[in-house]
């Protein structure tokens, strides 16, 4: 009896769906067996970036949907549409929780058909401070899906979509990378020509800890700054730590008062033990010129044989402080000196200080000017013993006045020599005569 009953409903449904055929043309829809759009999404190639870094995300977009069928009543048109064929395809990617920047607009690619696929690309620009980590990244699809078809007439059939839309996941990874950022610079008493210490505060602004860390700074391009001791061991750089590393410099003679650039880099072993090299900073170095000396004293007037004592002015024209300086003038022919040399102290900018010296003038020198060099012997910040540049004193050799001329010229001293000669033998004979 059960047998009979299935039966007979069955025997049922079959007569409906064939009375559902046979109307079909009256009512004027077509029937359609199948499904919709399912599309799925991945990255192309590594998906693996550096902070910092430029990247292209290629997204592959594929539609996995079956093909569907389409039924129609004998004589109708059939509908030239697929369920399955995402229409009007538009791509976007967000950044989620990423340390990145978009630099792509949404993109239309049209339409996807079913067991198809489209590669569309988007570029990207992590942050120079991402921490590594993965990320989740929001793919979003928007499209058109057909629904269904309705025949209006022998020939017409009008089509009816619905939107679709999806939101996909994709995953990056950012490699955990040491990052260096310069927080401080000391750089006292840089000048042109001489040696210098560097004192610099490098932060590990990355997420990862570097093993056996050197800090490296090289010159940059043509900068007048110039790395002596250019290395300085920090050892275990942890994420977030402030190292302190010193080096030692020199600058260029042709400096001025000015800022100059320095390049800064660490090198570390990472967990696998390869050596790595950060990215480089840039950082500016500030030299405050060139030390100078300038006298101030006009000039001496010496006479031919003369030995006297002068007295000097050095003005400390440069920038800085110089210690345990010394005055130091150079006597050559027809000049001598038993004195050349005399203390000046420290001397700050713009301070003045004076040295005596004794000069003497060979009396056969020539009548005229002349200049004889001088410097000043100091020592900088670093104790480094230095020179100045050759400084000009004048001197205006002239002939002896006076008695001093009549005591110094050779024919006034024969005249002088025969007189006294005539005196004593006047003198003597005298004498002899009152004897007698």
């Amino acid at each position: 009896m059960t047998t009979d009953i299935r039966y007979f409903f069955t025997r049922i449904l079959l007569v409906c769906v064939g009375v559902t055929l046979v109307l079909a043309p009256v009512i004027g829809a077509g029937e359609y067996l199948g499904g919709e759009p399912l599309l799925v999404a991945s990255l192309e190639g590594s998906h693996e970036f550096l902070p910092g870094s430029d990247a292209t995300l290629v997204v592959v977009i594929e539609n996995r949907a079956t093909n569907d069928f389409q039924m129609f009543p004998s004589g109708r048109a059939a509908a030239d549409e697929s369920s399955t064929t995402a229409r009007l395809l538009m791509v976007d990617v967000g950044a989620g929780d990423a340390p990145l920047l978009l630099r792509t607009d949404p993109q239309m690619v049209g339409d996807l058909p079913a067991n198809s696929q489209v590669k569309v690309p988007f570029q990207v620009k992590f942050l120079e401070n991402a921490s590594g980590g993965e990320y989740t990244l929001p793919l979003t699809l928007q499209y058109r899906a057909f629904l269904f078809a309705e025949q209006r007439g022998s020939e017409t059939v009008a089509y009816s979509y619905t939107n679709g839309s999806a939101t996909i996941p994709l995953s990056v990874k950012v490699t955990p990378r040491v990052m260096i950022h310069v927080l401080g610079i000391e750089a006292a008493e840089l000048t042109s020509g001489n040696e210098g210490v560097v004192t610099l505060a490098i932060r590990n602004d990355g997420s990862l800890s570097g093993n056996e860390a050197v800090a490296r700074i090289t010159q940059h391009q043509e900068s007048p700054v110039v790395p002596v001791v250019g290395t300085s061991y920090i050892g275990d750089f942890s994420a977030g730590e402030t190292a302190q590393a010193q080096f030692k410099i020199r600058v260029n003679d042709a400096a001025q008062a000015s800022t100059y650039p320095l390049d800064v880099t660490v090198e570390y072993l990472d967990p696998q033990g390869d050596l790595i090299k950060t990215d480089t900073v840039t950082i500016g170095i500030p030299v405050l010129g060139e030390i100078r000396f300038e006298v101030l004293s006009d000039e001496f007037t010496i006479a031919r044989g003369d030995t006297r004592e002068i007295e000097i002015s050095f003005l400390n024209t440069g920038p800085v402080v110089v210690r345990s300086a010394q005055a130091r003038i150079s006597a050559v022919d027809p000049f001598s000196s038993t004195r050349d040399i005399a203390s000046l102290g420290d001397l700050a900018p713009g301070e003045e200080a004076r040295a005596v010296f004794v000069i003497s003038v060979d009396k056969t020198a020539t009548v005229k000017e002349y200049s004889l060099e001088s410097e000043v012997r100091y020592r900088d910040a670093l104790d480094n013993r230095l020179v100045s540049d050759p400084m000009k004193v004048g001197f205006n050799v002239v002939e002896r006045s006076g008695i001093d001329a009549l005591l110094t010229s050779p024919l006034s001293m024969t005249i002088i020599g025969a007189v006294l000669v005539g005196i004593g033998y006047y003198l003597y004979s005298r004498k002899k005569r009152r004897g007698k």
